[in-house]
């Protein structure tokens, strides 16, 4: 029977354990002048010791210009302290800067994308790096596409590991008429640079590139929606020719049905969320693993164990190794909406079983969701109350 991880009481920076059959420690990130409307938690990605959150609209240089912040763990009192605060050089009123952003060791990119329906506009990834001798964080390349391209907006969603950096195009979303594109640059002695283009070679009947997109090494996935043109979208792989030494679409998985598809990878595995999906719309995950073939064999289909109708499972997905977190809601209490939104988590061993439930009571938990070593960071965001980044301990 999976049991519940459930936070009665958040006393900021400190560490609380919870649970009946194990124990998870569950902190808040400290916040500075919390405000209702900013959006931190909208974005968060954790790397080893470091949490980077994304607020993309705290008015710092102007109403909605964005930030991002930077937390480590201090290991002898095993609290979180602001680190580094994130700003572009050219910091500007509706930048919407910490949108979507991802870390890497001492790397760190940030999307600056204010409206994913437009098809047109100045959007950029900004890369940060830290200084190991003094700890200072500092903008080292504004990444953008390639000029004059059909694509629609640049930095719908980024991705960083090690000295590759992944950021997509969000295509037209609006009436479908072309897809979007997936950019990759690498990090050399000549700093950033751009070094592939890549799109999908279904046509948009098969879903418009560049929703959710996460990059593992030689590999990468990229999802395409339908948005409003309706039906089943795809998810994109594509893999890194070491003799060619170039890239290549090496898988299309087909056959998924959400206004947003979430996907994301690790390793030899993919999870693909489809929060619409079921005869309840109740929701679904879907976990893929390479065979000897290299081919993508369905290893599972992830459903809560107490599934709701209109229940938005699979809004937010996340896998490392044989574990995946899943964002959905909860408790109903026979009311014809939802009332609390949890993180669902899941772990393989000779299958796939629902272990744990993250819940703290709040209707905009699991905004962002990311995972590390065991280790999650997962954001609440709303219109109508301050943001919060949660980081839990799974054990």
């Amino acid at each position: 029977m999976p049991h519940r991880l459930r936070a009665v009481l958040f006393v900021l920076g400190l560490s609380a354990g919870f649970g009946y059959e194990s124990e998870a420690q569950i902190y808040t990130l400290p916040r500075v002048d919390p405000k209702s409307g900013d959006y931190f938690g909208g974005a968060a990605a954790i790397d080893g010791d470091r949490v980077l959150v994304g607020a993309a609209g705290v008015d710092t240089c102007g109403e909605n210009s964005g930030a991002a912040y930077v937390y480590e763990l201090e290991p002898e009192s095993g609290r979180w302290r602001l680190e580094a605060t994130l700003l572009p050089d050219e910091c500007e009123v509706g930048l919407f800067f910490g949108r979507t952003l991802d870390l890497s060791g001492n790397t760190a990119v940030v999307a600056a994308f204010p409206n994913a329906f437009s098809t047109i506009g100045s959007n950029a990834a900004y890369v940060f790096e830290r200084d190991t001798t003094d700890g200072t964080w500092k903008q080292v390349a504004r990444l953008t596409g390639e000029p004059d391209r059909t694509e629609g907006p640049f930095a719908a969603d980024v991705s960083v590991d090690g000295n590759r950096i992944l950021v997509t195009t969000s295509g037209d979303l609006a009436d479908g008429r072309f897809g979007g594109a997936a950019y990759v640059f690498e990090r050399g002695d000549l700093g950033w640079t751009r070094s592939a283009r890549l799109t999908a070679s279904g046509n948009t009947r098969a879903g418009i590139l560049g929703g959710s997109a996460r990059l593992d090494g030689d590999r990468f996935v990229v999802s395409a929606s339908r948005y409003f043109g309706g039906g089943q979208g795809s998810v994109y792989v594509f893999d890194f020719n070491n003799d060619e030494r170039r890239w290549r679409e090496s898988a299309r998985l087909d056959g998924f049905e959400d206004f947003f598809i979430s996907t994301w990878i690790d390793g030899d595995r993919i999870i693909v969320g489809e929060s619409k999906a079921g005869r309840e719309s109740d929701g679904r995950a879907t976990v893929f693993r390479l065979d000897e073939t290299g081919a993508w064999q369905r290893e599972a289909v992830l459903r809560p164990t107490h599934p709701f109708s209109l229940g938005a499972f699979g809004s937010e997905v996340v896998v490392e190794g044989d574990r995946a977190l899943v964002v959905g809601y909860d408790e109903q209490l026979e009311f014809s909406f939802n009332i609390d939104r949890v993180v669902y988590v899941f772990e393989a061993d000779d299958s796939w079983r629902q272990k744990h439930v993250i819940d703290i009571g709040s209707v905009y938990f699991g905004s962002a969701v990311d995972l590390d070593q065991g280790v999650a960071a997962i954001g609440q965001v709303s219109d109508v109350e301050p943001g919060a980044v949660i980081v839990v301990q799974l054990h």
